[in-house]
């Protein structure tokens, strides 16, 4: 058994949800999305807790919170590294949105005192600290490499999720490797092509009729409680899987 609580739930447009990220197991975060430090607050999660930060590409609502979640993970007392796992170039992606924040030399300060290390995904299996994961190439937007993941946990339990993505072979064999996938669902009036509505996940339903599906990065005209084994959360919601 994994529980996932998430931080947020909606898309990049943030109307009325926030935007997605999750905690999984209270110490793997999922999305630093721009409002992840008092939203882990809220939750009750200690940031001093996390191991490792997965990011699935490097559009805003994904990362942006990243110069508030350093800062406060450089305030707390840790005894282990932390972990960033992202697509190729995450390292470098980071370091130019902290120069961007105005707070120049903290990411230095970070390796120094944080240990920070960079895993850059390669669609292998792979290890980040405690977390071994697989990334999964996915569908998004041509000019940036977005990938989904499979984690694996204990007693072999593994939980996919799917990223940003629309409908693809990537997204298949993130179904097929999962026990329990969180799956985007931006709706059918998103104003940006590359993403998952109702329809699809009703048509992967039909495909692997056994995977329970978590919906989130939705939008606000999403209705999808008539699909068989599929959970559509709130903010701030922990579910059990």
């Amino acid at each position: 058994m994994s529980k996932v609580t998430f931080l947020g739930t909606g898309n990049f447009c943030g109307v009325e949800r926030y935007w997605n990220g999750f905690v999984l197991d209270d110490h793997i975060l999922v999305e630093p999305s721009p409002t992840v430090v008092p939203h882990l607050r809220r939750c009750g999660i200690d940031v001093a807790g996390i191991d490792v930060v997965a990011i699935s590409h490097f559009h805003a609502d994904h990362t942006f919170g990243w110069p508030f979640l350093l800062l406060e993970l450089l305030h707390r007392h840790r005894a282990t590294p932390v972990h960033v796992v992202g697509p190729p170039g995450v390292a470098r992606f980071l370091e130019r949105m902290m120069d961007v924040a105005g707070v120049l030399g903290i990411h230095e300060e970070a390796h120094e005192k944080l240990d920070l290390r960079y895993v850059e995904v390669d669609c292998g299996r792979q290890e980040a600290g405690p977390l071994r994961f697989r990334a999964v190439e996915v569908d998004h937007v041509a000019h940036l490499d977005c990938y989904g993941y499979v984690f694996e946990r204990e007693g072999g339990l593994t939980v996919g999720y799917s990223g940003d993505t629309r409908p693809g072979a990537g997204l298949d064999a993130l179904a097929a490797a999962s026990d329990t996938l969180i799956l985007e669902c931006n709706g059918p009036h998103h104003p940006a092509a590359g993403h998952m509505d109702v329809e699809h996940v009703e048509a992967l339903r039909r495909r692997f009729p056994d995977v329970p599906f978590v919906l989130t990065h939705l939008g606000p005209e999403v209705e999808a409680g008539h699909i068989e084994r599929c959970v559509v959360p709130e903010d701030f919601q922990t579910v059990e899987i």
